[in-house]
């Protein structure tokens, strides 16, 4: 009797050609990528408003009765009213919010020269004590050291303001693409899941099980990072501007406004407002200095010791001055812009690095080192609640 001839395993040229194949389409699409990546700003933004929305989609979807008989219109249905919801929250944050802001805004630009001129006063006056109380040769070091400092941040400065000014200005020139954000994040929000299994179809059905872990480590990644952070921004903006009109200074609703984006750029982003509301006080009424600083320092405790654990919990876990350096390195790189994603790009190498790294040191199957993965969101997102 003959034996039974098994099909021979796929030969390992044909394996490696196919690898080679998918790892030449990633680099092509790469490539593309960051060639237009000036084209593709504005579509950035409205990955970051789906990330934003997904949630609100998903609670209209199971709230509607129609779901079991019409899934494809209930996702629409959804889709539209939370566009409504949006809608609405916006128009009643404006109605509220933009003509006192307005107001404020075109104050302080009026009033930025003169709040500068009252710096250099106070600047000038420090400078002519300092000159008269220290002696040259210990003034001559330490300017030495302050002239390097200053023309390394000044050089690093304008790199950053030239490539984020270069960006804007290409995006800008590039309308139709802001036109079609609205529709592109519907077709997101409505086919993401079609499209994520056409997305796996593409790869070898055994890498299938791992390609599908990474889009999950890094859509938890950057969801969880892009709602907490913008969470934060709110949160301090909001504190901010309410501390400051307490204080009694002068456009809160500004110096809140300019707290709340600065958020956004991480260890850097607070020290910034600092600088700024500090020169506002002290060209404004010196005497509320101490009381802005105070504010920062119960703002910041708190934010630090009860807001970033719980917003951020597992997403970041990187030492501040880790995050110095990531968000240095991205402003050289890529201006403003690069401060901002610096630390969530680098959040998600990181997961991903620490996945492929037990997936290919435990030769047991897929299932095993994922659901270790799965078990470390689930029980970050419990100690959050």
């Amino acid at each position: 009797m003959q034996p039974i001839e098994r099909p021979s395993a796929q030969p390992t040229g044909k394996r490696w050609l196919r690898r080679g194949l998918v790892a030449l389409a990633l680099i092509i699409v790469a490539w593309i990528g960051w060639s237009a990546r000036s084209a593709l700003l504005p579509f950035i933004v409205g990955a970051i408003f789906v990330y934003l929305l997904a949630p609100l989609v998903g609670i209209y979807e199971r709230l509607l009765p129609f779901r079991a008989r019409f899934p494809g219109l209930t996702r629409t249905v959804a889709i539209l009213v939370t566009y409504l919801t949006a809608a609405a929250i916006v128009a009643g944050v404006a109605m509220l919010f933009v003509p006192p802001l307005v107001r404020q805004t075109s104050e302080f630009i009026q009033a930025a020269p003169g709040y500068w001129q009252a710096v250099n006063e106070y600047v000038n006056g420090w400078l002519a004590e300092y000159e008269a109380n220290v002696p040259p040769a210990v003034r001559a070091q330490i300017e030495g050291a302050l002239g390097s400092l200053w023309s390394m941040a000044l050089a690093a400065l304008q790199r950053a303001m030239r490539l984020t000014f270069g960006a804007v200005g290409a995006a800008i020139g590039f309308f139709s693409a802001v036109v079609l954000v609205p529709f592109w994040m519907y077709y997101v929000l409505k086919d993401s899941s079609r499209a994520l299994q056409w997305f796996y179809g593409l790869w070898p059905e055994s890498w299938r099980p791992d390609v599908q872990a990474i889009v999950r480590i890094v859509d938890r990644t950057l969801a969880a990072y892009i709602r907490g952070q913008l969470f934060l921004g709110l949160i301090i903006g909001i504190a901010v501007g309410g501390a400051m009109w307490a204080i009694g200074l002068t456009q809160p609703i500004v110096l809140g406004l300019i707290a709340g984006v600065l958020e956004l750029v991480p260890i850097l982003g607070p020290i910034l407002t600092f600088i700024v509301i500090g020169l506002v006080a002290l060209a404004t009424d010196p005497s509320k200095l101490v009381w802005v600083g105070l504010a920062f320092i119960i703002i910041q405790q708190l934010e630090n010791n009860l807001l970033v654990p719980r917003v951020h919990g597992y997403v970041v876990e990187m030492n501040p001055a880790v995050v110095m350096v990531l968000v240095v390195t991205g402003g050289a790189l890529w201006g403003i812009p690069g401060m901002v994603i610096a630390v969530p790009l680098a959040a998600v190498f990181r997961d991903v690095f620490r996945y492929l790294y037990r997936r290919w040191s435990d030769p047991g199957p897929a299932t095993t080192v994922q659901a270790e993965f799965a078990s470390v969101g689930e029980s970050s997102h419990a100690n959050e609640s």
